[in-house]
C-alpha cells in the first residue's frame, strides 16, 4: 500500500538540526518519497529524501525505464530522513481560502500510514496547524500545515 497522502511544496523550511532518521519497519516495511506525511509515535513528520531502497521511474523516447534508485544516501532500505519542523502545502479535507491560520489539522491513519489530512477531530490524530504564508491564495481541499507544533 502506498502513502497517499504527499506534499505538494515547502513554504516554509524545515530546520536541518531537527530531522531524524525513522525506521520504516512501522509503516508495514513501504518505500516512501520525498514529501510524505508520516507519523511515528504521535509525532509528525515529512519524508525529508526518499526512503534507502526508493525507485523511480523515467521517460525516455518512447518508453520507460523504472528501477532507478534514488533513495537517500546513507540510508538502509526501510529508513528515511523525516522533517519533524517546518510548514507544507498538503491536500487537506475541509480547508480552503476561508480557512484561518491556526486551526487544528488531523490525520486519519490506518495501519500506520496516513491516509489523509482533515479539519475534522473526530477519531483523528491531532499532526498540525494551518500556517498558510501571506498572499496565499489556497485552493479548495489545500492548505499549508506547519509540522511540530502539536
Amino acid at each position: 500500500m502506498a502513502f497517499p497522502t504527499i506534499s505538494t511544496g515547502e513554504a516554509f523550511s524545515s530546520t536541518d538540526a531537527f530531522r531524524e532518521v525513522w525506521s520504516l519497519d512501522n509503516f508495514e516495511n513501504a518505500e516512501v518519497n520525498t514529501g510524505t506525511a508520516l507519523i511515528n509515535n504521535g509525532r509528525p513528520g515529512v519524508a525529508y529524501t526518499p526512503s534507502g531502497s526508493f525507485t523511480d521511474s523515467e521517460p525516455l523516447g518512447g518508453m520507460t525505464i523504472s528501477g532507478i534508485a534514488v533513495g537517500g544516501v546513507g540510508l538502509d532500505a526501510l529508513q528515511v530522513s523525516v522533517a519533524t519542523d517546518g510548514t507544507y502545502e498538503f491536500p487537506v479535507t475541509g480547508a480552503g481560502p476561508t480557512t484561518d491560520n491556526g486551526v487544528l489539522v488531523y490525520a486519519v491513519v490506518a495501519s500506520g500510514k496516513i491516509t489523509s489530512l482533515t479539519l475534522t477531530s473526530t477519531s483523528n490524530v491531532l499532526w498540525g496547524v494551518v500556517n498558510n504564508p501571506q498572499d496565499y491564495v489556497a485552493a479548495s481541499g489545500v492548505a499549508c500545515v506547519k509540522i511540530g507544533v502539536v
